[in-house]
């Protein structure tokens, strides 16, 4: 077949995989034949109407040609490839035209593996491309998907504007520490675990030492969460400080502590709506019979879990969310064997709070915590491995619609010794297959410049064989 591009004649396969780099108001095309070779140059299109447009009327062209299947990849950008990849799969139902989104840290594998020098959205087409054709296996376009909780999206991003609430308030929070810091220092010592709502309410009326001191301590002690004796200690405190505090610095203290109330006002009433839309959903009901678990945390895991029937196992959402260990083995040693922190950190960052609470509250989690400390892990170890398993948990309650039950678990538990009993002794069996197939050219030795951790491990392999 023969395609006529308007720069070339280009012979023309079956199979087109179209690369969509977008950026905010444009996005760049490459289309690549199966085997990499281009069958359109580089181009660039406008992300309004007319540009969708002018890009149906080229995959309308290109199908004329002869073009059967066209696989088309949008490097997913924060959402900024919404439009396009919707625009394709309404556009082209009933072609076909097949559509997926592609995670960026593999288009920028593709790129670092050929060496490129300099990356621009052209270039970033043409690894978009590559990537498709070469990991076809990896990509997802639909064709079997569960359709997605149009609720649940808009909630995730309703909780991504309470996240960046959040993020506000901690910049505030710093940029008051700096300002105490220099002109109030003394107000520190309340400080050790964030700003205390009373210390906010106190800056807002009296935001210098000079102003505590003419307040005094009656006026002090009227405010809400200052004690007499309290009061009498910030005055002391104010007494010891000699730092000359201009008028508009003291205004500028006063308007931080205002905007942080005001961000923790904001941030209560935007969980507690969120709270109020979801609370009524199945899975967040599931969820809130968890010991540990409050309304919070369950719309946020039902949030950003949506269907879990998009998982085919536990380990698999695990691994989504990155909750999974890890680790790294290279020659003779291996290395940080922790939590991977890959994918979506939002649910991570709930799991954590619940897991202090669960490994309270909760009989199962806080069996898990103990043992685990007992085994020397310190906290945060120890608290990963409730996450993990908290996460277990929950992907077992949404798979089959049933309440936290400790007994089920329990039950559960009992089972997976079985099978990691059975999987131990086969893995034992695969090990030694693996090295006989490992060594067939030549048996282990020491006779080598190896070091002496690999010479310890080779004598044992050798001992254990000879046994055997």
């Amino acid at each position: 077949m023969i395609f006529y591009s308007p720069n070339k004649t280009i012979e023309y396969g079956k199979k087109g995989f179209l690369g969509i780099d977008v950026s905010k108001g444009y996005a760049d095309f490459l289309l690549l034949g199966n085997d990499t070779n281009v069958l359109e140059e580089g181009f660039q299109l406008s992300d309004n109407r007319e540009g969708r447009h002018r890009l149906k009327q080229l995959i309308t062209g290109w199908q004329q040609q002869g073009l059967e299947e066209l696989y088309c990849g949008v490097e997913s950008t924060g959402g900024y490839e919404d439009l396009w990849h919707s625009y394709l799969k309404t556009a082209f139902k009933e072609s076909k035209v097949y559509v997926c989104r592609i995670n960026p840290r593999g288009v920028k594998a593709v790129g670092d593996a050929a060496l490129k020098r300099t990356i621009t959205d052209a270039v970033s087409a043409e690894n978009i491309a590559t990537y498709m054709i070469s990991f076809s296996k990896k990509l997802d376009y639909g064709t079997n998907a569960i359709p997605l909780n149009e609720g649940f999206k808009e909630g995730r991003q309703h909780n991504t504007c309470i996240r960046m609430l959040v993020k506000q308030k901690v910049q505030l929070g710093n940029q008051l520490e700096k300002l105490l810091y220099q002109y109030f220092a003394e107000m520190l010592v309340y400080c050790c675990h964030g700003t205390p709502v009373w210390l906010l309410n106190m800056l807002l009326k009296y935001p210098t030492s000079a102003m505590v001191l003419k307040a005094g301590t009656a006026k002090l002690s009227a405010i809400k969460g200052v004690s007499n004796a309290k009061a009498k200690a910030i005055v002391a405190k104010a007494k010891d400080n000699t730092q000359i505090v201009s008028t508009q610095i003291g205004h500028v203290i006063m308007v931080t502590a205002r905007e942080i109330l005001h961000k923790e006002t904001l941030i209560n009433e935007e969980r507690q709506y969120l709270a109020n839309l979801y609370k009524e959903s199945e899975e967040v009901i599931l969820l809130t019979t968890i010991p540990g678990v409050g309304i919070d945390s369950a719309v946020v895991f039902a949030l950003e879990i949506g269907d879990v029937n998009r998982f085919e196992s536990a380990k698999k959402m695990a691994s989504f969310f990155g909750v999974h260990p890890t680790f790294k083995q290279s020659g003779d040693g291996v290395w940080g064997i922790h939590m991977s922190k890959k994918g979506r950190g939002e649910i991570r960052s709930a799991l954590y709070m619940a897991s202090l609470s669960a490994a309270r509250h909760n009989p199962v989690l806080k069996q898990v915590y103990a043992r685990f400390r007992a085994k020397g892990m310190k906290h945060y170890q120890s608290a990963g491995v409730v996450m993990h398993k908290l996460l277990r948990i929950i992907f077992g309650m949404l798979k089959n619609k049933t309440k936290f039950c400790a007994e089920t678990d329990e039950q559960n538990q009992q089972k997976a010794k079985e099978k990691q009993h059975d999987k131990e002794q086969k893995d034992q069996a695969d090990k030694k297959i693996k090295q006989q197939k490992k060594h067939r050219f030549q048996e282990a030795t020491t006779q080598g410049p190896i070091s002496r951790r690999a010479e310890q491990r080779i004598r044992k392999q050798i001992a254990s064989q000879a046994s055997d």
